[in-house]
């Protein structure tokens, strides 16, 4: 428990530096040094979403796998079954390469709404893109199989989060051309691989001589069920931005990147708990059957969806004035930020429902919700954007609905197979007054006009904002939302 406790702070503080980073990056430098040129951080952020996409796809789920398996081989059978995990993804990604070399010079114009000559040639870029992800996941897997979380972390938010803010501020300062930040910022996800390669190394991993007989077959059947369970999720949320740019133009994906942005604060709670809740419902599940797991189910759901909303509450309360604060070309995007910060909001609310029903004998019903929510998203997305011309709002809103699914279909399972589910009386009053509050705020605010000081805007966004969300947090409490909360207080302050 020791190595736990002193890697998981060393992780919360490098989280914390590296949303710092990223802050500074999307919020102030990203929009200064591509103003006039916003296609070209389009293409930076299409091309990121488009590797990770791809990575997923050629993993196959391997580093999944490579956390379920590399457990029980002892000794030398590591190596043999990490040789035959590693085997997957690297013929995946040579067919890739060979695909690749038929493609023209124009296979990625389809990505650009407006077909500009910026995607031209850039097939070698994005599949280099493609292959620094992969080899990352594989890597990732591996060194949290051996305990050194702590320097994944610090190469994954550190390293590459403080590398493309120092390119970003040379650029920003006219010292080197578009195309030149472009290649060194596909080279230092290069320098990750080779970071995470030599930590992989010290930490004396060995590839031996596999066995495909003994280990072939459940490797590869838990790979594919992982990455349709995990690997279709992360691709759902990148597909957003891919048709962003490939429906409305390279040049709009820095607007919904910079809201993105803004609401993923919203998910900080779900990053902080999600993987404790994760270990503590598998242990229930596994001694006490997913039926005996209500409890948390509905303890999980009424806290998650108490900070969450009280998060989003706090944003919306104060956007007009922060909007007032925010670069000329990234204002007007609180629609897209209520949407997004909705999703994640949607996605806590039906707490623990996806684990239970992940670590239960029924896990392969997560397929077709999964698959579902891939469909839906190109559904929702193409619908939205390109039939109802609703713009990134419509991108927004997309994702919006595809929480709605995923939560919907996890709750809806809980009920028809262990019939359980988390609402109780605490989760619907919370609903139900974070939408009161965040409705009354934007009520107040609207009386208090919005000012040509910067400082004043940035504090009455704070001001106004914090009591939008401490509000909100009052409400939990009082219905009966936060009780360990209180249990805890009682404890420390009690005489």
């Amino acid at each position: 428990m020791g190595i736990v406790a002193k890697q998981s702070a060393r992780n919360a503080l490098v989280l914390a530096t590296g949303l710092l980073l990223g802050a500074i990056n999307t919020m102030f430098v990203l929009p200064a040094a591509f103003e006039g040129y916003e296609e070209g951080w389009g293409l930076i952020r299409v091309m990121t979403s488009w590797g990770t996409i791809l990575a997923q796809v050629l993993a196959l789920g391997m580093p999944n796998a490579m956390l379920r398996f590399l457990p029980q081989a002892q000794g030398e059978r590591e190596g043999n079954v990490l040789s035959l995990i590693a085997i997957v993804p690297a013929l995946a990604f040579a067919v890739a390469g060979l695909a690749s070399i038929w493609m023209g010079p124009d296979a990625l114009l389809a990505l650009d709404a407006d077909k500009g000559w910026l995607l031209s040639g850039r097939v070698g870029a994005f599949l280099w893109m493609a292959g620094a992800y992969l080899a990352m996941l594989m890597l990732r897997a591996l060194l949290i199989h051996r305990m050194r979380t702590v320097v994944v972390t610090v190469i994954q938010e550190l390293w590459l989060k403080g590398s493309y803010l120092a390119l970003a501020v040379v650029y920003l300062q006219g010292w080197m051309p578009f195309e030149t930040f472009f290649k060194w910022f596909l080279y230092s996800y290069a320098a990750a691989v080779f970071f995470m390669l030599v930590e992989a190394h010290s930490a004396g991993i060995q590839l031996r001589k596999p066995s495909f007989r003994q280990d072939g077959k459940p490797v590869l059947e838990f790979g594919l069920f992982a990455f349709w369970n995990v690997g279709a999720r992360t691709i759902a949320k990148n597909l957003d931005f891919v048709m962003v740019g490939a429906l409305l133009g390279l040049a709009v994906v820095p607007r919904y990147t910079f809201a993105f942005f803004i609401a993923t604060v919203v998910a900080m709670p779900m990053r902080a708990m999600g993987p404790i809740l994760n270990s503590l419902t598998s242990k229930d599940v596994a001694k006490h059957g997913p039926e005996a797991s209500e409890t948390s189910l509905k303890q999980s759901a009424r806290v998650l969806l108490s900070v969450t909303s009280a998060l989003l509450v706090a944003i919306w309360s104060g956007m007009p004035w922060l909007d007032a604060v925010l670069p000329e070309g990234f204002q007007g995007l609180e629609w897209v930020v209520l949407a997004v910060g909705l999703t994640y909001v949607l996605e806590a609310s039906g707490g623990t429902a996806g684990p239970i029903l992940q670590f239960s004998d029924r896990y392969k019903l997560a397929l077709p919700i999964n698959l579902g929510l891939v469909v839906m998203t190109v559904g929702f997305n193409y619908a939205f954007m390109a039939w109802f011309g609703w713009g990134i709002e419509g991108a927004a809103w997309a994702t919006a609905l595809t929480g709605l699914w995923n939560m919907g279909w996890r709750t809806t399972l809980m009920w028809r197979l262990f019939q359980i589910h988390p609402f109780t009386r605490a989760w619907l009053g919370i609903a139900a007054s974070a939408v009161a509050i965040a409705v009354a705020m934007r009520g107040v605010g609207s009386v208090i006009d919005v000012t040509d000081s910067t400082l004043w805007n940035l504090a009455l966004a704070l001001g106004i904002g914090g009591a939008g969300g401490a509000l909100t947090l009052a409400s939990a409490w009082g219905w009966g939302g936060l009780p360990e909360l209180r249990q805890e207080l009682a404890k420390r302050f009690s005489p």
